[in-house]
This record gives C-alpha cells, structure tokens and sequence, in this order.
C-alpha cells in the first residue's frame, strides 16, 4: 500500500528534531513492500501547501501522523505545541476521502490517546511501538478487516465515542528492525543551532527502549514500558558507521530516556564505537552516578562531546521525593569529571515539586553555586543549567496520584492541556521570586518558564517558530 507518514510536530524553539520513531516506522515498512513518503512538517514554512502537494502527487491509501512533544513543560511560559498539530491533522481530514484510514501514533499521542481522540472525534491511533502494529493495521485493512481486533497496541473511538485500548505493543528483538531510513530526510536541515544556517548540523539515534527508574513525574516508563531492551553494541556502531560515513553527520545525539542504565552495555557500546574508527561527536541524556564515572574516559575516546543530565535537585530531601535512587554527591563527582575531561554538560535542575520548601530550595541551588565555583565553566557560555519551576503533570505517574491527593487537580481531569505541580508549601510569587533571585547572581543559568537570562538569539528563534504556526 501507498503509506504517508507525516512528522506533524514544528517545534525548532528547543531544537530541530530529526523524526527517529518516523523514520523507523517508515523504513520497517519498506522492508514490508510498501511505497512510502515521510514528510517532516519541522521543516515547513507553509505545511498546507507542503502536504497538499504531497497528497495530490502521491495518492496515499493510508495515513500516519505522529505526534511528539504536547508542550514545552514550561512555567508559567508554556508553548503548547499541540494546537498547531491539531491544525495539521484537522486540514490533512479536510483534503483526504474520508474512507482514507488517518492513524495517529508518537510519544506525546501515547501520553495522551485518550483526551487526543475525543479532542479530534478521530477513530484509531497506536500506542507504544509503532512498527509492528502499524504493519498489522495495514494488513487487516487489505484484508477487509477490522483492525481494531488487532491484540495490542491499538486504541479507537466507538460509534458511541467510548475510548477502547489494548496493550501497546514492545519490540523486543530491536536488531531485527531495519535502520531508520535517512534517505527520506534532509539530514543537513537539522541545524544544532537554528538560527546558524550555515552552522553545524546533526542526527539522532536510539540504542534502547524503555526505562526502569520510578521517577514520580517522567512518562517514559508509560510510553516505551518499565522493560529495558537493548539493541546491541554491534548493531549500534553499524548504524553510527552508516550515519557518519554515508551521510557526513558529525553530531550525533542518543535519545534514550538515559544512557548510561547498564554498566555493561555501555561498555561494550563505546568499545565497538571504537573498533569503528568514526570521526564525529556524540551526545547523551545521561544520569549522574558514581558507578559510571570510571567509564568516562572511554566514553570521551568513543566521541562524547557533551551530556544532558538531569540533575533535578541537589537537596537530598527532595531527590528522595522525586524517587532518585541516587545522591546529590553523585551529581557532583559526575560534574568534575566531566569538567576534567571537557566533556561539555547541560544542567536540568526541578524546583517546587512534592515537599519543597525554602530550606530544600536553598540546599539545592546553594550547592548548585558550589558545584560551579568548584568545576569553572561548566560548557556552553549563555545557558549551562535550565531550571524549571513547577512539574508537569503527566497521567499514568505518580506525581499524578500526588497532585490529587495535594488538590492540585481533581481526579480523572483531563492533563492535556498543561497542568503543573507547584509545592503548597511557598506561595507561587514568592517561589518565582526565590529562583530569580539566584538567576540575578547567576546569568547563565536559563529560566525558560520565567522568561529569565535567555540566551543571545532565544528571542529571534521565538519569533521564527510563531512565524511557523501562524500559516
């Protein structure tokens, strides 16, 4: 069958995404036989006339859209990206008969299917691993067949509107997929800085799926389950040899939820890297732990260029609230030595989750100042520690259950539209108050929900992205 997916998220604000899970699912079904178009919506100034043309010259018998990022977990500045998706799925039903089955599928429409498909009156979407149940819609619909009796992974409106799921189905050999087809995307599009047109571009690639942590707020274990599947490091090199070599991308970022999960695994991964020979860099959302610290060199030699890690807090409380099996001296050691060997980091830092109060406030981000006095330069001059205020609240969590619990929301509401956990513990103004107070002594540490010590371009690139979502 003639297959479109359609990338639907335009986000560039944060960082243009090459669309990964896209470009699995549409390489997977190649391998099946099918004629397939990915057209990523990121790298549209006009998405009407971009999938109007796309529809007219091919003709798809079945349609993909998949849904990223819902908002930028910001506060009290929040984007909510989902508004211009819905746009691109309402005007894709517009153009297309309406006996042209429309799936929708990606992350943030796993978080989210239920409040999705009711918000859009649509029919089917799946949730979890895309690949082999988009595969078994295909088949069922060829057949003449119902796919909502496919066993997992599928979730659809009756004719009455009540929501149905079925378990989201798990890949669980991921050698067995074929690479993510690259040939269907302008891979020197995806610039690392958005506003540099002629600046250094990168791509992306995922090395495992699913999370084990507890974390109260991620929804990670809900999008890709609790079960840890690792491709394995031969495999990985293969494809970093393939990214580097066939399609010169010198910048590479893993995009699992964490990195560094097994000691092992990572490992062997870097040794394989290695084995390669790969001129490029590469980066990683990577958790601070002791364990991993004598890794590091090798690490650095394999190509490790810079970490994203999630510091969250620095307060041993409010680690434990957080469920952080980990401690604060962790995220210190893991500083220095990433400072030791240049490898460049990216603090994320929570404040006014569940049992915040000034004193944790004051432990985290006093030892935040420490960590920077002792390290020096941390990596990237106009923002090296994002700090958040407020946790979004994500459905199927914990914060969740705790959120209801506190009467922050009411119980079944709806958490599509942001909601934030905000500790009752300090009044809202004076918690922002608290934060920008340490912003002032501290320029390089971004505020994005204030509003506060923005890096140079952030407000360019703001304008850029609602010149985006106003055509």
């Amino acid at each position: 069958m003639r297959v479109l997916i359609l990338s639907a998220s335009r986000e560039i604000v944060h960082v243009m995404v090459p669309p990964l899970g896209e470009a699995y699912l549409a390489s997977y079904l190649l391998s099946r036989g099918h004629e397939v178009i990915l057209l990523d919506l990121t790298l549209s100034n006009d998405y009407k006339k971009d999938i109007s043309n796309t529809i007219f010259d091919f003709n798809p018998q079945v349609i993909g859209i998949s849904i990223r990022n819902i908002d930028s977990t910001t506060y009290p500045g929040n984007l909510f990206f989902y508004l211009p998706v819905k746009n691109v799925i309402q005007y894709v039903k517009q153009l297309v008969e309406p006996d042209i089955p429309i799936i929708l599928g990606g992350a943030g429409f796993s978080i989210f299917s239920e409040e999705i498909l009711k918000d859009l009156n649509h029919k089917m979407g799946i949730i979890g691993d895309g690949e082999y149940v988009f595969e078994a819609i295909i088949k069922k619909l060829q057949n003449g067949e119902d796919p909502r009796t496919i066993e997992r992974g599928v979730c659809y409106l009756d004719n009455q509107g009540n929501y149905h799921q079925t378990p989201p189905w798990r890949v669980e050999n991921l050698d067995e997929l074929p690479f993510p087809i690259r040939d269907m995307m302008d891979n020197d599009a995806y610039l690392i800085d958005p506003l540099v047109q002629s600046g250094p571009f990168w791509g992306n690639i995922q090395t495992k799926r699913g999370c084990p942590m507890n974390c109260i707020y991620c929804s990670y274990r809900y999008i890709e389950g609790s079960n840890v599947r690792y491709r394995s490091p031969k495999n990985i090199a293969e494809e970093l040899d393939l990214i580097v070599n066939n399609y010169d991308i010198k910048n590479v970022f893993i995009v699992d939820s964490l990195f560094n999960i097994d000691y092992k695994h990572v490992k062997e991964t870097c040794i394989e890297i290695n084995n390669q020979n790969l001129d490029f860099k590469w980066g990683a959302n990577y958790v601070p732990s002791n364990k991993f610290i004598d890794l590091m060199p090798l690490m650095k030699e394999s190509g490790a260029a810079h970490f994203a890690t999630g510091i969250e807090s620095l307060s041993e409380d409010m680690l434990k609230n957080m469920k952080k099996n980990r401690t604060a001296d962790e995220a210190m050691l893991t500083s220095k030595r990433c400072v030791e060997l240049e490898i460049e980091q990216l603090m994320h830092v929570m404040v006014g989750g569940p049992g915040e109060t000034r004193e944790t406030i004051q432990a985290s981000l006093d030892r935040l100042e420490m960590m920077e006095s002792y390290h020096g330069a941390l990596w990237q001059g106009d923002g090296d520690v994002l700090i958040f205020v407020g946790i979004r609240i994500y459905p199927n969590t914990i914060l969740q259950t705790i959120a209801v619990k506190d009467g922050i929301i009411k119980k079944g509401e709806n958490l599509l539209k942001p909601k934030f956990y905000l500790t009752p513990n300090i009044k809202e103004v004076d918690l922002f108050q608290i934060v920008r107070n340490y912003g002032i002594k501290n320029p390089r540490w971004m505020m994005p929900g204030l509003g506060f010590n923005n890096p140079k371009g952030f407000a360019e690139m703001s304008n850029i992205q609602f010149a985006k979502y106003q055509n």
